[in-house]
């Protein structure tokens, strides 16, 4: 082999061994090794992933189903409390409208007492005025009588000025108790107009 031959070799092999060593040390180096480092780690990280596929969390428990007994004795329970509560209402109630009616009662009666002594007390003064009444009566008879007999035995003319002078009302009284004869008498001698209107009178009151 020639000189220059074997020098040349010798350069090949010093570059090569260079350029490897820079490739593993220098920054340019630095990328196998993090490609690596990262390789690695998702290696790891998948590893557990891998172990939880492999242990799954258990399902849970599902809710202990109640008790259908459970639920219609509870639902009873609750209507019967709710029955007894409204009774207790309706019972208090009760007794406050017994209560009302008690003293509606007390009312009443005394409306009926007090109505009862109304009656009575009219009927009294009722009694009292028919017999003042019947009292007056026989008085005004009384003295319409002794007027009557008085002016019948009176002579006609002296009977019928004292007729002049009477109201009509009273004259009218009168003559409707005397006789007819001795009625048209003293008339013979009353004012002519006075004795129209008396005559008048005793004719409707007749009718």
């Amino acid at each position: 082999m020639g000189t220059a031959k074997y020098y040349t070799l010798i350069l090949v092999a010093v570059l090569f061994l260079t350029g490897t060593l820079i490739w593993n040390t220098g920054p340019a180096g630095n990328l196998p090794l993090a490609y690596a480092q990262d390789k690695d780690e998702a290696e790891n990280k998948e590893e557990p992933e891998g172990e939880g596929d492999a242990e799954e969390a258990p399902c849970p428990e599902c809710p202990e189903c109640p008790d259908p007994a459970k639920v219609v004795l509870r639902g009873l329970e609750e209507k019967k409390l709710a029955i007894e509560s409204a009774s207790k209402i309706l019972d208090q109630e009760r007794k406050e409208l017994e209560t009302y009616e008690e003293q509606i009662d007390e009312k009443l009666a005394a409306l009926t007492a007090l109505k009862k002594q109304i009656n009575d007390d009219m009927d009294r003064l009722n009694q009292q005025k028919t017999q003042k009444e019947l009292e007056a009566e026989a008085a005004f008879e009384a003295k319409m009588a002794r007027l009557v007999k008085m002016y019948a035995g009176m002579k006609p003319k002296a009977a019928a000025l004292i007729v002049d002078k009477m109201e009509l009302e009273v004259a009218q009284e009168i003559f409707i108790r005397m006789r007819e004869a001795s009625a048209s008498q003293i008339l013979a001698f009353v004012d002519s107009a006075k004795a129209a209107k008396i005559s008048e009178r005793l004719a409707f009151k007749k009718n």
